[in-house]
């Protein structure tokens, strides 16, 4: 679930008249790596909240197989998370990330909700170029987090919670390492990211684990219209390797989920923007492992100081 919502904290942003502006904002199609409050060049600090929800239709299976939910099966999942970005110099900028989930599941017969503080997000970004700025040469960042287990793992919910509704984090800490690649073409813009995720090993019902490397990229694009209305598009994929015992390699317990989705952007009050996403996981056998398959949408409320 928490790659599924990295992947998917899609934001659009820009502007038409000004091409710095839209320079600085070419990636915020794309990445939820670092955070939805993505600053611009000429902004210092950034506080936001954005709400998600998400229906599970399918599940991908350890061999690649996709099934549909059954009958009398339902999942929802919700999410309100708090952030804030601040810039530190010209092409630094730090930010903190705060989740808030919710499952409400159905299956076999019973039902459940649960919830609580999911794990916390600190991150960082380093623009080496500007979009925009270099002639031909696209604009390049560095991008960094690392989450904390502040949530509570799956396997930790105990008897009273068989469906483990009460999960919220992953009960490891997981740092992130990336790049993005960021273009501007007039008043549209395009924005290529790749980064690799590992996990800290744990005991899951006093069986330790370890986890291989995560590898995902995005693609995202959109085109700004006049007074800074921007619309994108983006598609993202994530894949990692079997997970490891005592006794080695776990046979089909990797995870891959390919994500994607549309996004709108919609400022006001001069230092307010309203951004929201359309998304689905492509249920396409062979595209995906050990994830559930579901659609859903987000929308966050950002408010920026010069």
């Amino acid at each position: 679930m928490r790659a599924v919502a990295l992947g998917c904290v899609i934001v659009a942003a820009g502007i038409a008249a000004h091409p710095r502006r839209a320079a600085a904002q070419a990636c915020c199609v794309g990445t939820g790596l670092i955070t939805p409050a993505r600053l611009r060049t000429f902004e210092s600090a950034a506080v936001g909240v954005q709400m998600r929800g998400r229906s599970v239709m399918g599940t991908f299976l350890g061999t690649g197989d996709y099934a549909t939910s059954g009958t009398g099966t339902r999942e929802l999942g919700f999410e309100e998370d708090l952030f804030a970005a601040l810039r530190v110099g010209s092409r630094f900028q730090v930010g903190l990330w705060a989740p808030f989930v919710q499952t409400s599941r159905q299956a076999g017969g019973l039902s459940g909700f649960g919830g609580g503080l999911g794990d916390v997000a600190a991150n960082a970004r380093f623009d080496a170029i500007d979009a925009g700025t270099r002639g031909h040469w696209p604009g390049v960042a560095l991008l960094a987090s690392l989450s904390f287990p502040t949530g509570q793992a799956p396997d930790q919910g105990g008897p009273d919670d068989p469906l483990s509704t009460s999960g919220t984090g992953t009960g490891s800490f997981e740092g992130n390492v990336g790049v993005a690649l960021e273009e501007i073409i007039g008043q549209g813009f395009v924005s290529v990211a790749g980064w690799a995720a590992k996990r800290t090993a744990r005991s899951a019902n006093g069986v330790e684990q370890s986890f291989a490397p995560r590898l995902s990229a995005l693609l995202s694009g959109g085109y700004t219209f006049g007074h800074d209305v921007t619309v994108g598009a983006f598609a993202s994929a994530l894949r990692q390797g079997d997970n490891h015992d005592a006794n080695g390699p776990i046979a089909n317990s990797g995870v891959a989920l390919v994500t994607a989705g549309g996004a709108l952007a919609l400022p006001f009050w001069l230092v307010w923007r309203l951004q929201s996403t359309l998304f689905t996981d492509l249920p396409i056998a062979g595209w995906g492992q050990n994830q559930t398959v579901g659609f859903g949408a987000t929308v966050a409320v950002i408010r920026s100081w010069i």
